[in-house]
This record gives C-alpha cells, structure tokens and sequence, in this order.
C-alpha cells in the first residue's frame, strides 16, 4: 500500500442474488479463468467478485515517451507502457507480478484478487480474467486476513506462494490456483508492523525462500529479510534474518530473479512535495546469508517526465534470447492514480555481471 493517510478502499459484502445469476457470474469468471491457465483447475472456496465484467482492456499512457527509450545509461530500455482497466469493481490495487511467458501475466491485489491477461504483439490485451484467491476452509478471509502483498512460483511443482500483511502469513496454492493447500505463520514475522509485512517474497531456484519485510527495521533506513531453507507454509518452518538496506528514503515491494541466479529488486519512495518514484536494482544473491548486510546497486530510476505512479510489482520474462522486466503500480483503488504497466528489456555488458 502506498505509506500515506489513504486506505485502499475495503472489499465489500456481496448481497444475496438470485440463484441463475450467481452461477452465471461464477461460470463466466471460471471460464476465463480456465481459458488464460490452459489446466483443470478451478478458484474455489472463494465470493464472486462485485461485478461479472472480466474483461481488462489497455491505453496508452500520455506520458509515454517515444519507444524505445533507454532509461540512463543503465542496462534498462523502456519498450512498453500502457494503462490497465476494467468494469470489474475488484480491479486494481496491484501488489505483484508474475509472468508466465509470451506476454501472459498474473497480477495480485492487495485485496487477495488475481487478474490474468495476455499483453499481445500489437499491445491489446487478451485472455483475461479477475477471479478472487481460494480461501481455505475455515479460514477467516476478511480485510485483515486478504491483504496480499507478494507472489512466487515453483516452475518444478507449478505452485504459487502468497505473502499476507496484517495478519502476518504466507500461504501455498496448487497448481492453478486450484486450492489453498498450506498457510504459514512464521514466528519470525508476527511482530512486523500491520502495514509493513512481507512486501516482496522469492522462491529461489535452489529451493530456498527470501522474504523482506516492508518497515521491520533494524534501524534507521535498515530492514529485516528472512531466509527459509524449507517451505514457509508449512508448520516448523524456521527462519534466518539478514538485513537489507535500501536505497535511502526508498522502500522494497517486489523481488524476482533474473536467469543468471541475480535478483531484482523495486522500491518506489512517496513524498507529498515531489510525488511518487522508483528505483530498480540488483541484489547478488550469493552475499543474502544470515546476519548479513545486503546493499542492492540501482541500476535505473523512474520518475516523472517518465510515466511512474505506486510502482509495486516486478517480473522477469524471456523473449527468445531477451530478458524483459515487466513492472506494475498499485493505484490504491483511486482515480487520480493509475493500473500502470511498463515493459522495459534488460540488457547489460557481459563484463558488468
């Protein structure tokens, strides 16, 4: 969530409808759902979004600069920028970012919605469907227990991991989406701050997972990242703590890893004066161990006359031999802020790595 006085807007109860359009309603979101994910598996468990509409559709964003602009004189070069909407009033607010490969993205709200769409060649967007995550039985799933801020995959197993603030928790799904299998409460992380929680979550390729806390400082400008050599879904899963230092007056929201085993970290920073900007920046994970002090270097800075709004969510794709950065604002359901979308490609010396 953006760190000022504006609450993202809380989910509303659902009023009882008549039977044929709820199914109507479910159906549609499920199919869409099917569609985008090619598998069997199915949203359960979960209310129906507050209006049927799962079409999302794009525009360009007035600010875009000529494509393609490099960002600096770092390795970032801004291909892509558009503008995300939708009828669908539990769109927006976007928190995360996974890419599935050719323009397929999977983007998470901090109101524990999913919003899938394929961003094609001719920059439409397709495929798409807005569907809420499953919650497990018995579970409470109201404001506190829903707000999602991070998203990883296992590319082995197909499955997902949600990290939840608030309440703080993190959560397994089956491949698909198909159920909540496991949730997490890791006794590491239930004195972080209710709106500093676990911001940005990884699984590494080795089966480790890192998470970073948001505000848990050490101190001033320091926070807190732990390391799980197990699952953090599961019960007994112990944690190691490492500390992370941003780039200063800025804040971590989302990490993901490139191919060659770095991470890449955003941050975006908010000031009343000087508005919202972000900076991305690589993180050599070999230096992440216990009780270390993790320095990130930026490698690009976005800020206006760039198109830049509440940056939260990164993603790291492949097109043929390009790596692609593909990074998502949260708009805090408001409408002086936007769904935005950029698309930069990665490109560095190899001499720089």
């Amino acid at each position: 969530m953006l760190p000022s006085d504006l609450e993202a807007r809380a989910v509303e109860p659902i009023e009882p409808e008549p039977r044929g359009r709820a199914a109507l309603r479910r159906g549609l979101a499920l199919t869409s759902l099917l569609f985008f994910l090619g598998t069997g598996a199915f949203v359960a468990d979960s209310p129906i979004p507050g209006n049927d509409s799962q079409q999302i559709t794009v525009r360009t964003p007035r600010d875009l600069p000529r494509l393609p602009h490099r960002i600096g004189n770092g390795p970032l070069t801004l291909i892509g920028g558009w503008e995300l909407f939708s009828d669908n009033s539990e769109f927006g607010g976007f928190s995360a970012l996974h890419a599935m490969g050719d323009g397929r993205l999977l983007a998470l709200s901090d109101a524990a919605i999913l919003a899938g769409f394929t961003i094609t060649s001719k920059g439409r967007a397709e495929n798409s469907f807005i569907a809420p995550l499953p919650v497990r039985r018995g579970e409470r799933s109201t404001k506190k227990d829903q707000d999602s801020e991070s998203l990883t995959f296992d590319p082995v197993t197909g499955r997902y991991w949600a990290g939840f603030e608030q309440r703080h928790r993190i959560r397994r799904y089956a491949p698909g989406f198909a159920r909540a299998e496991a949730t997490g409460k890791p006794p590491a992380m239930q004195e972080w701050p209710d709106n500093g929680g676990a911001e940005a979550i990884v699984r590494l390729r080795d089966g480790r997972f890192l998470v970073f806390a948001e505000s848990r400082s050490i101190r001033p400008g320091v926070t807190v990242g732990l390391i799980f050599r197990s699952d953090p879904a599961e019960p007994g899963a112990r944690a190691l703590s490492f500390a992370y230092q941003p780039p200063g007056g800025y804040r971590i929201t989302d990490v993901a890893q490139l191919p060659d085993g770095r991470l890449v970290a955003l941050h975006r920073r908010f000031h009343y004066a000087e508005g919202v900007s972000a900076r991305i920046a690589l993180i050599d994970v070999r230096r992440v161990r216990p009780g270390a002090l993790v320095r990130p270097g930026v490698i690009a800075t976005l800020k206006p006359p760039l198109p830049v709004d509440n940056m939260e969510g990164i993603a790291v794709d492949r097109e043929g031999k390009r790596t692609i950065l593909w990074v998502i604002a949260d708009n805090n359901y408001l409408s002086l802020q936007r769904n935005l979308l950029l698309k930069f490609e990665f490109s560095e010396p190899a001499s720089s790595r």
